[in-house]
């Protein structure tokens, strides 16, 4: 009976620190003035555009569109422009504040997707720090999101 009543009091304190772990990367969606506008923006240039969403996920901000059909080359390089143009140190972190996070967003995850897949078609990436080391703000760890990366999955 000890050793069931033991065997219980653990599994409670694994299943609270499960669930306080997992209470810690809420997804929040962002609804700022500069994500507003951006998504105004967008949809003006290109009408294809059917969805778009920023949620920040700690510690890093996704801004999803999906689009109606396959985008053209055009219309996927007049998003990532902006979005590059969207991308600054001042709209990051007005997003930072709005979701009462007192750090650096670390990076910024545009994906783009059609309606048609299921796969994301495209994912761009910037980060706020060059390295992985969050913790060393010298000004040449700093790269303000101004660096994107593009990852594409391999053709199958």
């Amino acid at each position: 009976m000890k050793n069931s009543m033991n065997f219980c009091r653990f599994g409670i304190v694994i299943f609270l620190i499960i669930l306080i772990n997992s209470g810690c990367s809420v997804t929040h969606t962002v609804n700022t003035s500069s994500t507003i506008s951006l998504s105004k923006v967008l949809k003006k240039e290109i009408p294809a555009i059917k969805n778009f969403k920023c949620t920040f996920t700690r510690p890093n901000l996704t801004i999803s569109i999906e689009m109606k059909d396959v985008p053209s080359e055009e219309s996927l390089n007049s998003i990532l422009a902006n979005v590059k143009q969207f991308s600054t140190i001042e709209n990051i972190n007005e997003i930072a504040k709005s979701v009462k996070w007192k750090s650096e967003i670390y990076d910024i995850n545009l994906i783009i997707y059609s309606h048609s897949e299921e796969k994301p078609l495209i994912k761009y990436s910037a980060s706020y720090f060059r390295t992985f080391d969050a913790s060393n703000t010298s000004e040449e760890n700093i790269d303000g999101y101004k660096t994107w990366t593009k990852y594409e999955e391999p053709q199958t």
